[in-house]
């Protein structure tokens, strides 16, 4: 993938005002080219996280966001946080705005919005009658979302010139569309960036690290998807894995529509419509929404997205593709290549008119033999320019009574034209974005089940109980690259219990079979198959994790601090269904400490009984179970391995019970440290298990050494100084 703006994902810019007052988000969202507004119906979103908030702000992707001047300090420092993050992170660079609370009072918002027009309101309405349309799409009970929607109709009116650099042109809201996140799986950033949903590398080089569109998408979930054949289709599956739903009749659908496609007799279907897709952009948009529907309506199957597609009105956008063709192709024509209107017989008069100019110039010549040169706009007296001679012929003036100054014509001309296919569009403009919107959505599942099929993805099964049941699973990424990945299963349920404590020795896999489940469960919420040869999926609500510290000097927070904040969120917001996906938590600060506050994270969420979240925790704290709460909720879990020759050998399979020994020296060894290092290491570790750890300091056991470099060997153990020696005594 090449270094380039993803013009495929910003295509549109967005304008975002939001209002979150009382534990309460409203927002309002505004698209530039599209004059497309949506509004986001109150919702609560808890501080300080504000992960309503941030899912928004992830899905809309704005380059301005728009804050009432009196928005509360956490909130305020929420908002900093996603934009900061979203400024080294992200291929766009969102600008931060405040606006005056006091102007944009909740008064002054509602008349604003009173004075809204659309396109498909009653046609000659009065005030009245328009305030009572709006009422309908707009609940003005819901405060917060009437301060942003106001907030954000102010704002276009005062600096529309500024925004798209136009001085006489105003703001035109073309449809009014309702956004819900009250269906979503609620989802922080650091999970989607554990987890490799999202992955954005930047540029290598120097010069265009940090530019605007100079990221791209590494290995990644969304990179693995992007396989769809229209822009609106890229633009959408980032919204899809930015949403994924509560939902399980959307979840079904979107089910039914990737099994279809993923049967070999559907092929000429995906190729069609494919085709089709990849049109979808321009004047042919409509000709070619037209044929998806029509595809859709030959399937013959009872799908019920695709019969949602077919039922669309084609008739109306046929007629409306019909008037557009018409408009360009009837009456562009008459605009010849060259400027002229060609039904007026222009070209064959011009023509002649050349023939007649290029006789004359062979015959008139003046007496310093210099060329005459006649043109159709020059002044009717004779002057002399750069050595050319300027002179209006009679037949110069007779043709501009004819003709006369065509250039403003044909401007003129392709107006009306523009105008007329403009005012045919709008007419009809709510159906045929809902059709786009659909097909849009249609490429994202075709783009899934290609994915699915190529390796093999299975349907899992959706339920509303409580479970997570997944056999011979594998990891959706590393199978992409692992031709021997070694599958693993996992039952979460009353009788299997919700907690998994996974033990075993460093390298064993215990991270990728974390990974694993939790994008296993995150697939099966955005309507794709998952990578199992079988899996039962309860719905959740979350999806937390404590899995990768992404420190950053800006963030002025160290690792172990980042491993803190990631954990609390987990523990504060987790529910009963919930999913949490904690990696060695702890292992940043002392072992006593590290060991403490995991046993007490985890007794938290313990002593919920039946209701505590579905939890697989990884650790090398292997006595932790002496100091939990005795629960059936908890099962512990190794990974297996044998000895060769007194080394480890990993198997990377899952068994019952606790691991005994972690085998950090052997890893080191296989990782490249030097032998000599690893054997001092255990006589460390020797010396510390036994009943008088001063020998650690013994001059036998002496950690220090001086090194010098010869010719055939490169490093050379030296005998210790005497101010060395004298440390290593005990009791130094």
């Amino acid at each position: 993938m090449r270094y380039d703006d993803d013009v495929c994902i910003h295509a549109f810019q967005r304008l975002l005002t939001v209002c979150c007052r009382s534990g309460k988000l409203g927002a309002a969202s505004y698209t530039l080219q599209t004059g497309e507004l949506q509004i986001l119906e109150e919702i609560v979103d808890r501080p300080p996280e504000h992960q309503i908030f941030i899912s928004l702000f992830n899905q809309m992707d704005p380059v301005k966001l728009i804050l009432d001047g009196k928005s509360q300090s956490t909130f305020v420092n929420a908002v900093k946080r996603v934009v900061l993050a979203n400024d080294t992170n992200q291929n766009t660079k969102c600008q931060l705005a405040f606006i005056s609370a006091k102007e944009y009072n909740f008064e002054a918002c509602k008349r604003r919005i009173y004075s809204l027009a659309l396109p498909h309101e009653p046609a000659n309405c009065s005030d009245e009658e328009r305030i009572i349309f709006l009422r309908t799409l707009i609940d003005f009970s819901q405060t917060q979302t009437v301060h942003a929607l106001g907030a954000m109709l102010r704002y276009l009116d005062l600096n529309w010139s500024n925004l798209i650099m136009d001085l006489h042109g105003k703001p035109q809201c073309l449809s009014l569309t309702r956004i819900s996140l009250a269906d979503i799986v609620a989802i922080d950033e650091d999970t989607y960036r554990g987890l490799q949903i999202f992955s954005s590398l930047s540029h290598p080089s120097g010069f265009k690290k940090g530019v605007h569109g100079s990221n791209k998408e590494g290995l990644s979930l969304y990179q693995l998807f992007s396989k769809c054949s229209s822009k609106v289709g890229h633009q959408r599956m980032k919204i899809l894995m930015r949403h994924p739903t509560k939902d399980i009749e959307t979840l079904r659908r979107r089910q039914d529509v990737v099994a279809y496609f993923m049967k070999p007799q559907s092929d000429s279907v995906v190729r069609n419509i494919c085709a089709s897709l990849r049109f979808i952009k321009n004047v042919n948009t409509l000709y070619n929404v037209v044929l998806i529907c029509e595809i859709c309506d030959n399937v013959g199957q009872k799908i019920q997205y695709l019969e949602q597609l077919a039922n669309f009105d084609t008739n109306k956008l046929y007629e409306m593709s019909n008037d557009a063709l018409r408009i360009l192709l009837k009456k562009a024509r008459y605009c010849s290549a060259s400027g002229m209107f060609a039904d007026a017989g222009v070209p064959d008069f011009y023509a002649e008119l050349r023939k007649r100019i290029a006789n004359f110039w062979e015959t008139v010549q003046n007496s310093n033999n210099k060329l005459i040169r006649i043109i159709a706009r020059a002044s009717p007296e004779n002057f002399q320019n750069n050595d050319y001679i300027h002179y209006k012929s009679r037949g110069c003036e007779e043709l501009d009574v004819m003709i006369g100054d065509m250039y403003p014509e044909i401007v003129a001309h392709e107006t009306r034209i523009m105008m007329k296919l403009t005012s045919t569009i709008l007419a009809n403009l709510h159906t045929l974005a809902a059709a786009i919107d659909k097909c849009a959505e249609l490429d994202c599942l075709i783009s899934i089940s290609k994915v699915c099929k190529e390796y093999s993805f299975v349907k899992p099964t959706l339920t509303t109980d409580k479970v997570i049941s997944i056999e011979q699973g594998k990891h959706p990424l590393c199978i992409t690259t692992i031709d021997n990945f070694v599958p693993n299963d996992v039952e979460c349920s009353l009788e299997a219990g919700y907690v998994k404590i996974l033990t075993g020795p460093n390298s064993s896999g215990k991270s990728v079979y974390m990974k694993q489940i939790g994008l296993i469960v995150y697939l099966a919420h955005i309507g794709s198959f998952v990578p199992a040869e079988s899996a039962t999926i309860g719905i959740v609500s979350h999806i937390y994790s404590r899995i990768q510290s992404t420190e950053c000097v800006a963030a002025h927070m160290s690792a172990f601090l980042i491993d803190l904040r990631q954990m609390s969120l987990a523990v504060r917001e987790a529910s009963s269904h919930s999913l949490v996906l904690a990696d060695e938590f702890g292992k940043g600060t002392a072992q006593a400490d590290g060991l403490a506050l995991l046993a007490a994270c985890l007794n938290t969420l313990l002593c919920r009984g039946a209701h505590c979240p579905h939890l697989l925790l990884s650790t090398h704290f292997l006595d932790l179970g002496d100091y939990i709460v005795d629960t059936p909720f908890v099962r512990f879990l190794r990974f297996e391995h044998v000895l060769q020759g007194g080394e480890p050998v990993f198997l990377f399979r899952v068994a019952q019970g606790a691991a005994e020994r972690s085998f950090a020296h052997a890893v080191a060894e296989a990782s490249g440290i030097d032998p000599r290092v690893v054997g001092r290491a255990k006589e460390v570790y020797d010396a510390m298990k036994s009943t008088n750890p001063h020998c650690v300091l013994d001059y036998d056991l002496n950690p220090f050494s001086v090194w010098e470099e010869t010719e055939n060997r490169p490093f050379v153990p030296l005998q210790p100084s005497t101010a060395i020696a004298n440390l290593s005594q005990p009791g130094e």
